[in-house]
């Protein structure tokens, strides 16, 4: 259908739901009126025929302004009073005005089908306007044009409310319809929502190239250790620096570097232990906390990975190397008592390890 295929991608999104209902309510009161206007005509009641006959005629200019303009407010109303009007002559025309307090039940309808079609200022506007005609019963008198056997007048009440209970069942089916699709593409609309907010949380809180937590969430996380450290247990820090990690930007090029940072990211996350933290903290930088008892000596058993896993060549496409890395310690709360304390001291011990190296071990072409 054309409007499944091209009106959802031609309307404002905020007009999709109002335009699928005055559309369908639409075509279903068309319906509608082909079948009254048979019974009207077969009945011999013309005036009657020709009143929903030209509200027909109406609804379909409607709907075709409702495709050009794609204007639901307007069409909504012009629907809707079409409606309103079309029973106000129609209850006139078979039962007048006043007369036993006869009403039209599609007086009760209309109310129903304003809220759809125009929202709830379309529901207090047509539903006052159905209100004052149902008062006005009470108050005026006004014969039938038409002087209906009561037989006949039974059947067309049987009709009026065959149709009308038909119309309300299409229109909440329409609405419940529209209704389950909007809360679907809500649920979609927050899922994209959440993932934006996780990529954002992630771009924010870790390193674009390693995928390592970044300095600002490992000193959050490292702050947030040593303020909750239980009594029996300590907390130690490993500041790790690459070795002349600009010889390998400088011989190999910028790729090989950024090759040798995401591998050497890789290495330390498998030397330490699931529950330890390990981050970047800017270029060849590199650190990690670990939480153990007091007496335990996990420090030493990690450095001896990590030595063990630096023995391993590096290789970047045609060229394998070997590069090494030092590993400076610091231990809280036994030699420090601050963070930035903390910090300073596994940095000098790490530039300690650096210096008592031989430089020229650093870095190897293979």
């Amino acid at each position: 259908m054309h409007f499944k295929n091209k009106s959802y991608a031609d309307i404002a999104y905020a007009n999709i739901r109002p335009y699928y209902l005055i559309y369908s309510i639409s075509i279903e009161l068309l319906i509608v009126c082909v079948f009254i206007t048979s019974f009207y005509l077969f009945s011999e009641l013309y005036y009657l025929t020709a009143v929903i006959g030209a509200a027909g005629i109406i609804a379909l200019l409607n709907l075709y302004l409702l495709h050009r303009s794609k204007n639901t407010y307007l069409c909504g109303h012009i629907i809707a009073l079409v409606l309103f009007l079309t029973v106000l002559v129609s209850n006139y025309l078979t039962r007048g005005i006043g007369t036993s307090f006869s009403v039209s039940v599609w007086f009760y309808v209309i109310p129903v089908l304003s809220v759809v079609l125009v929202g709830r200022d379309g529901l207090f506007f047509y539903a006052s306007l159905s209100l004052i005609v149902i008062v006005g019963c009470k108050l005026i008198s006004i014969p039938a044009y038409y002087s209906l056997p009561a037989n006949q007048l039974i059947i067309i009440d049987w009709v009026n409310h065959l149709f009308a209970f038909l119309i309300i069942i299409s229109t909440l089916n329409s609405f419940k319809k529209m209704s389950d699709q909007y809360e679907r593409l809500l649920i979609s609309k927050n899922y994209s929502l959440k993932c934006e907010k996780d990529r954002y949380n992630h771009l924010a809180h870790f390193d674009a190239l390693t995928h390592l937590p970044n300095r600002k969430y490992f000193l959050l996380n490292l702050e947030a250790a040593m303020a909750t450290l239980p009594n029996d247990q300590r907390l130690t820090l490993f500041f790790m620096d690459l070795d002349n990690f600009k010889f390998i930007n400088d011989s190999l090029g910028h790729s090989a570097g950024d090759d040798l940072l995401i591998e050497t990211a890789k290495r330390l996350k498998t030397c330490f232990r699931e529950q330890d933290f390990v981050a970047r903290l800017g270029g060849d930088e590199f650190t990690a906390f670990v939480k153990h008892s007091r007496d335990e000596d996990i420090s030493q058993e990690i450095i001896k990975r990590i030595e063990l896993a630096f023995q391993q060549t590096f290789h970047f496409k045609n060229q394998d190397y070997l590069s090494s890395i030092s590993v400076g310690l610091a231990s809280y709360p036994e030699q420090v008592k601050t963070l930035d304390e903390l910090m300073a001291l596994a940095d000098i011990s790490m530039y300690t390890a650096k210096k008592q190296k031989n430089k020229d071990n650093h870095v190897k072409l293979i």
